[in-house]
């Protein structure tokens, strides 16, 4: 063997041993016989071909833990499994075996089905009597058999089922052990969020934020006119000449059953809209994409060009950021996209300006995020009730998940005192969060709302209050009551409509907001927002779901 192949050979399975170790969910996928990881020579003729790990991986403190070093003939059953499988198909070169019950069988199966991997069964009840008998031929006989049952293809993922004395063990190939590795690191840590259910999920809930996050910002500085606060969706630095830098940061994540450019457009327009509410223009950007190993050339280019096309839409120019493949992350991830511009000094407006007496003004409507993303998860029952094209027009919401054009037209027709995007707690938490910072009073009226029929749709079919929901796409502003009618005019000659839906008061402790059924209720943060239980809920049928 040439000296380059051995470094080749050892250095993946050093490199994917290291993903497996890191991987603490892994370690409640090790079964009792323990785990191996093996990666074979091309075309290997014997155990002696095929790189394991000596004396297997077992499980440490909680962590997966391997009992020695990579080592040619260090495998038996594994390195067997690998070299028959090569037979049929020689890209198949590496493997890993973990744990096998009814749940994560199924569990599997779904998985597969959602990143259309082959999934196969060996019936160990199945196999003949001679086969049993005869010293190493039941390697050869299960392969055929997981392929038999897999319509003649070689699959991604099988089980064999037990066994008198044999363990029941799960399998999972390819051709390369750090794709293996961090195929199986991604199953385990899905697999495992799936039997413990959700936990926290969203912004950290408003008294951490101010009593704990808000006194962990490093030095002050007295050039930081606008600090983190809450309901305030952007910084604001005085840099002299008359010139304030305003500058926001957002992560986003993929999104079940939309593609990769839309993922690119929200990356860019979620990021600006946050500029864009402080009534300034956005003008620069920069990106952290975070890609799974296995994330393909294809899928990174159509990401990439899809942020650059909606950069130019906005006229964004891209000034840096980081771009990498890292193992952990189940799907592409935008780390963080940080969107700033420069402005003159009185040239921006905060959440925290409204005044008693201005108007509050909402575009578009409730739930705009909410009804765009359920719509698409939710889709086949939508059309059982509801007219195709209503419910084409619900998942068409999802480019309407931007309020940089409602905002940068509101500030054009003057009078704007402060804008807010309702992104998670909705309607009602933005409206609370404007009312806090402004320190005033409101009153808000549900009935004025604008709301359109695709938003009521989805709500009202998954029973979700449209005014809690998240509603990225959904713009409040508060205006000076002279200003007001005009705001709403110039919003609607530029095909965004807009209504008054409320006033702001002096009075602190009067926050309310009249509900369609003419219940009055206290504004607040919700807490929790209703379109997480009913996203999550749509994702059980589709475990393993990458775009999340």
């Amino acid at each position: 063997m040439r000296v380059d192949e051995e470094f080749e050979l050892f250095g993946k399975v050093c490199i994917a041993l290291e993903y497996i170790m890191g991987c603490k969910e892994f370690a409640s996928l090790v079964p009792e016989v323990r785990t191996n990881l093996v990666y074979s020579k091309q075309e290997p003729q014997g155990t002696n071909d095929v790189l394991g790990i000596d004396g297997r991986i077992t499980v440490i403190d909680g962590m997966p833990h391997a009992a020695g070093r990579p080592k040619f003939g260090a495998s038996s059953h594994m390195a067997r499994l690998i070299i028959e499988l090569n037979k049929v198909d020689p890209s198949v070169r590496a493997g890993i075996n973990f744990s096998n019950d009814p749940h994560l069988v199924n569990w599997l199966k779904e998985y597969c089905e959602s990143n259309n991997w082959i999934f196969s069964v060996i019936d160990r009840s199945l196999e003949p009597e001679d086969v049993k008998e005869e010293e190493c031929a039941s390697m050869p006989w299960k392969i055929s058999e997981a392929i038999r049952a897999a319509g003649g293809r070689v699959p991604k993922i099988f089980y064999e089922t037990g066994a008198v004395g044999k363990e029941p063990v799960s399998v999972l190939v390819g051709e390369d052990p750090i794709q293996v590795a961090d195929e199986a690191c991604t199953i385990a840590q899905l697999y495992v969020q799936s039997t413990q259910g959700i936990g926290k999920i969203g912004k950290i809930d408003l008294d951490t934020f101010e009593g704990f996050l808000l006194n962990k910002l490093g030095k002050k500085n007295s050039s930081v006119i606008i600090p983190p606060l809450t309901g305030v969706d952007a910084a604001v630095i005085d840099i002299g000449n008359g010139k304030v830098l305003v500058i926001a940061e957002d992560p986003i994540f993929t999104v079940p059953k939309q593609s990769l450019e839309m993922f690119g457009w929200y990356t860019v327009h979620i990021g600006a809209s946050d500029v864009a509410v402080m009534g300034v223009k956005p003008e620069y950007m920069t990106y952290t994409l975070l890609m799974p190993p296995h994330t393909s050339d294809k899928d990174f280019r159509t990401i990439v060009d899809s942020i650059h096309r909606a950069a130019l839409e906005l006229d964004i120019a891209i000034v840096g950021g980081h771009t990498g493949y890292y193992p952990g992350f189940a799907a592409p991830t935008i780390g963080g996209i940080t969107v700033f511009a420069i402005a003159d000094k009185n040239a921006y407006v905060t959440p925290g300006g409204a005044w008693p007496g201005d108007d509050i003004i909402l575009t578009k409507g409730p739930a705009i995020e909410t009804a765009g993303i359920l719509s698409a998860l939710y889709e086949e029952v939508l059309r059982e009730k509801y007219p195709g094209a209503l419910v084409e027009k619900a998942k068409s919401l999802s480019r309407e998940m931007t309020v940089v054009k409602d905002a940068l037209t509101a500030m054009k027709a003057g009078g704007v005192t402060a804008m807010h995007d309702a992104t998670e707690g909705g309607v009602m938490g933005g409206l609370f969060e404007i009312a806090n910072a402004s320190n005033v009073g409101m009153e808000v009226d549900e009935p004025s709302f604008p709301y359109p029929e695709e938003v009521r749709i989805v709500c009202e079919e998954l029973d979700i209050d449209p005014l809690s929901a998240i509603a990225e796409g959904s713009l409040l502003i508060t205006a000076e009551s002279a200003h007001s009618g005009t705001v709403i005019n110039t919003l609607k000659s530029a095909g965004i409509d807009a209504s008054i839906i409320g006033r702001i008061t002096a009075d602190t402790e009067k926050r309310i907001l009249r509900r369609r059924s003419g219940e009055v209720v206290r504004l607040s943060i919700p807490q929790q927002d209703p379109f997480w239980p009913s996203f999550f809920k749509a994702l059980e049928g589709n475990e393993g779901q990458t775009r999340i």
